[in-house]
């Protein structure tokens, strides 16, 4: 895996073997519990991104595609009780606030 540059946005642009990555790229704690996941297609960050406690407890979720949410974006306490809940419209403005 390769960084080529940033977007206009400041976001990494990914290749692998010489074409731009799709999937997801993930890093890991010591421990072995996941430090986030995020989602990549065509070299850019697009679709879903976690990162989690060192416990393996999920702390937030969202979904970005050029450089706007689109969905949601939740954040948990490290027990694992939800937050927050955003729901965001397809110009990636929050058109209702849950707080959980």
């Amino acid at each position: 895996m390769e960084n080529r540059g940033f977007d206009g946005g400041g976001g990494e642009i990914l290749y692998y073997k010489n074409e731009p990555f799709t999937g997801f790229v993930v890093d890991y704690y010591e421990n072995g519990n996941i430090i986030y996941e995020e989602e990549y297609k065509d070299g850019y960050k697009n679709g879903a991104m976690r990162q989690y406690f060192k416990n393996g407890q999920i702390n937030e979720e969202c979904f970005k595609k050029h450089h706007r949410f689109y969905d949601s974006y939740k954040f948990w306490y490290i027990d694992g009780i939800l937050l927050t809940h955003l729901l965001f419209n397809s110009k990636g403005d929050v058109v209702e606030r849950i707080i959980g």
